[in-house]
């Protein structure tokens, strides 16, 4: 009977662990793509903005890569973080929205409110 008992124990361990392991997989996979749209966003920016002087598309790209250095800075809480869920869900409706509304709104779904509100505790 206690080796029943150890392997209940043994699996429900496992499984926490691995759902913690999935969710920081989930919540770098939302760092990823929301990195990836803003820089698609601001090529779009700055094609339609048409010639650029010298050296300023290099800055941009530049500042497009410490731009998504800070979401991956999002990314690096621990396994098991009470803020994983709701700053991957902020990234996700982040990342699902147009170019057009990402570069006109101020970044205020309600998914990012709820992080923000977490977030605020550290």
């Amino acid at each position: 009977m206690k080796l029943n008992k150890g392997l209940i124990w043994a699996s429900a361990l496992l499984c926490c662990s691995s759902q913690a392991v999935a969710d920081i997989a989930a919540l770098n996979d939302a760092a990823h793509k929301m990195c990836e749209k803003s820089k698609m966003c601001a090529k779009q920016q700055m094609a339609a903005a048409g010639d650029l002087p010298p050296g300023m598309e290099a800055m941009m790209t530049n500042a497009l890569e410490e731009m998504c250095k800070q979401y991956t800075v999002i990314a690096q809480v621990g396994e098991g973080h009470e803020i994983v869920e709701p700053a991957t869900d902020c990234l996700n409706s982040l990342a699902s929205m147009s170019c057009d509304q990402l570069m006109n709104s101020d970044g205020e779904t309600a998914a990012c409110q709820r992080y923000e509100a977490i977030a605020e505790k550290y």
